[in-house]
């Protein structure tokens, strides 16, 4: 869970970045959630939810959960785990695990095939730097990335070919939007509360 952990942040970091780009692929299908949970439902209304992992930064009310009985494949492609996000209790994104090169392009065949063409950054995920104390992020690994964006969700591939690993996310665009917001007002709080005002 805590490379779950480390990963959510720093896709987060490079989400950011690539907010601002003019050169979107908007995918054709936009799903309004996953596996029929849709972006912002409580956690409560759920009862095949399983807590894994709460996270315990400052600005974060994020917890993640996997969902009983669920089925680790998407088409054809073998998983290895579903991680089901939520903040303040809503549902936010899914983070998935898959190993393999047969799986990886098994995989990126399905999502080309439900959202149409990507757009497509060989090795950008090295770009990014190193973590806040210096380590190297395991998304530095990554050889491959896949990125559509929707009105409602955002979806993201990489895949590591030396490790053999990958992880497909999907994200709420309004509920990321949200906690961007309110962990900037959280942050700027502590700025103040540090100053001594």
């Amino acid at each position: 869970m805590k490379k779950v952990k480390v990963l959510a942040i720093a896709f987060s970091i490079f989400l950011t970045g690539c907010a601002g780009s003019t050169q979107h692929a908007k995918h054709r299908l936009d799903p309004d959630g996953f596996r029929n949970v849709k972006w912002g439902t409580e956690i409560s209304a759920l009862g095949d939810m399983e807590k894994v992992e709460q996270d315990k930064s400052v600005n974060s009310d994020l917890a993640w959960y996997v969902r009983k009985g669920d089925t680790l494949a998407i088409g054809k492609a073998k998983l290895e785990n579903i991680f089901y996000s939520f903040w303040m209790g809503n549902f936010e994104s899914v983070w998935i695990d898959f190993k393999d090169d047969e799986n990886f392009e098994t995989l990126k065949k399905e999502l080309f095939e439900r959202f149409g063409k990507a757009r497509e950054s060989e090795g950008s995920m090295e770009k990014m730097g190193k973590g806040a104390r210096g380590e190297r992020l395991p998304t530095e690994r990554a050889r491959a990335f896949y990125a559509w964006w929707g009105e409602m969700t955002d979806i993201f591939l990489s895949y590591s070919q030396d490790r053999h690993k990958g992880t497909l996310t999907m994200n709420s665009r309004k509920i990321r939007g949200e906690r961007r917001e309110y962990e900037k007002e959280k942050e700027k709080e502590n700025r103040i509360k540090e100053r001594g005002f």
